[in-house]
């Protein structure tokens, strides 16, 4: 049993002696690229939450309820783009004015939620309602295309 300790301790140092070869082997001044702007995941100053959607499809289009508690309509956004539904609500943190908070047993943060929807909607058609903390999309399909007859040209 002595035997392999000594083993593994002997692995340990020759696995340090190969991470420190591949360091040594790195260009000192190395530089980071900037990220790109856009792209990549944004990064929170405080708690985000995913909040809980009911999606209903009815026979016009979609239905989207989420629960945003705390959030009022100046800080909800809400997008659609390449068929991504984009859902981001800021809370305020508020508390009463003459109070200062004592205790706390729920943390308050912001909503991020997004779907990707299949087929095509009108996006001029969406329409949000936000009433006690409860989200309504109703997102109308597009409508689709008409018939259209198509004319024939000759070339002389």
């Amino acid at each position: 049993m002595a035997k392999q300790e000594r083993t593994k301790a002997q692995d340990k140092d020759a696995n340090t002696q190969q991470s420190q070869a591949a360091q040594a082997n790195q260009p000192e001044n190395e530089t980071k690229l900037p990220a790109e702007q856009g792209a990549g995941e944004r990064t929170h100053d405080r708690p985000m939450f995913l909040p809980r959607v009911d999606i209903y499809e009815t026979e016009t289009g979609l239905v989207v309820a989420a629960d945003l508690p705390g959030v009022n309509p100046d800080g909800l956004e809400v997008t659609l783009e390449k068929r991504v539904l984009s859902i981001y609500g800021r809370v305020d943190e508020e508390a009463p004015e003459g109070y200062s908070l004592v205790y706390r047993e729920y943390e308050v943060g912001d909503f991020e939620r997004q779907f990707t929807l299949s087929g095509d909607f009108d996006i001029n058609g969406i329409e949000a309602n936000l009433k006690d903390g409860m989200l309504q999309l109703a997102i109308p399909r597009a409508p689709e295309p008409e018939a259209k007859r198509i004319e024939v040209r000759t070339s002389s």
